[in-house]
């Protein structure tokens, strides 16, 4: 319930800065004013509309998925208008600080100047337009291959492990997208194949089959997940029946030793959730029962932060996701601090490998600026 009331205080916020900056100072007509107000509204307050529409089940499916692909892109451009111009006001500010020191007629450049005001705010919006069509250009590409190599005397040959992690399955995702990350992953011959939450982002009757894709998903010592918040979301008990049907190890607390590797491989739950949920929680040292200090010991966590926790536990590595890499730029900024420092790519921590995972799909808008997806392959090398 805080989470909701929190989004709906940072959307009002945003939806009267925006509206103020656009609207307020300008020389608009009544109407005009009204029409580009509702417009702003509408694509601030998207995410809140395309979550209750979502739970219209008898809502043909495509017409849901022309709403949910303009409403999340008018969402995404948005938030690159609004960066836009807070940028372009801080800029325009110190320039006519200058010139009023210099001493000279400072009207022209006056930021409350309408005239003026109304050419910056349509440049502005031209501008954000053309990174908006850019944005999507990179969330529509294919998950770049990132390759991570490291060597270990634990390991008793050389390990492949893939990576992949928010997929953010809904019944917008395309079927080819999806199938084309199962290709690639399975050509990458992996050993294990990992997945570190928030695959699934929707209820299950309406992607039951888009989730049969993950199916294909092989690898000679299985394929094994943890639960990430939007699975908590979107259904726990839905999502872990359906990952038995897949084939796909969901991780509690609980670990596997693949012997003929020597590798223990545990996950635990998503953190935030396990906050707040009366009876979900996370204990390292269940996670790790099974296993030895002579065994290569990798944690899967939906979040990073938790590795600041895990000074007296001897895991090797550590793979999480959750992050998306700030998926849209400036957010990496926000999503950097809200996960303890942790936003994407290698770090070392308490002697520690961690990898945060950027992700392989996209949460809201398909839209991404200076995070782009990935699939990760860990190449582990038998160092005697």
């Amino acid at each position: 319930m805080l989470f909701y009331l929190s989004v709906l205080i940072i959307f009002v916020a945003c939806s009267v800065i925006t509206i103020k900056t656009v609207v307020g100072y300008s020389g608009f007509k009544l109407a005009t004013k009204i029409w580009l107000s509702f417009l702003i509204l509408l694509g601030w307050f998207s995410p809140l509309l395309l979550f209750g529409l979502s739970g219209v089940y008898d809502l043909n499916v495509t017409v849901y998925n022309v709403l949910a692909y303009a409403g999340y892109t008018l969402f995404g451009f948005m938030i690159i208008f609004l960066t836009l111009l807070m940028l372009r006001d801080i800029v325009w500010y110190a320039i006519y600080g200058v010139v009023c020191l210099c001493q000279v007629d400072a009207w022209s450049v006056n930021p409350k100047n309408v005239s003026m005001l109304n050419k910056a705010n349509f440049i502005v919006l031209l501008c954000a337009a053309f990174v908006t069509v850019l944005a999507l250009h990179n969330g529509w590409q294919r998950p770049k291959l990132n390759e991570i190599n490291i060597n270990s005397s634990l390991v008793s040959e050389d390990v492949r492990i893939v990576q992949i992690s928010d997929l953010h399955i809904t019944r917008s995702t395309p079927d080819e997208r999806l199938r084309n990350i199962v290709y690639e992953v399975n050509a990458l011959a992996p050993h294990v194949i990992v997945m570190t939450g928030d695959i699934m982002d929707d209820t299950l009757t309406m992607i039951d089959k888009k989730l049969d894709i993950l199916k294909e998903l092989h690898a000679p010592f299985g394929v094994y997940s943890v639960v990430g918040n939007h699975e908590f979301y979107s259904g726990l008990n839905s999502w872990s029946y359906k990952a038995r049907q897949l084939g796909i190890h969901i991780f509690f607390n609980r670990g596997v030793l693949l012997k003929p590797l020597n590798v223990f491989l545990s996950g635990i739950p998503d953190a935030y959730t396990a906050f707040s949920h009366p009876t979900f929680n996370i204990n390292f040292e269940k996670a790790l029962k099974g296993s030895s200090k002579e065994n290569y010991r990798v944690l899967l966590s939906h979040n990073p932060s938790v590795i600041d926790n895990l000074t007296s536990f001897n895991y090797n590595m550590m793979l999480a996701g959750h992050t998306h890499g700030g998926q849209l730029f400036p957010m990496h900024y926000f999503v950097k601090k809200a996960n303890g420092g942790y936003l994407s790519g290698s770090y070392k921590v308490n002697g520690i490998d961690l990898y945060v995972s950027s992700g392989a799909g996209t949460w809201g808008p398909m839209m991404r600026l200076f995070a782009p997806s990935e699939i990760i392959l860990i190449n582990i090398f038998s160092k005697k």
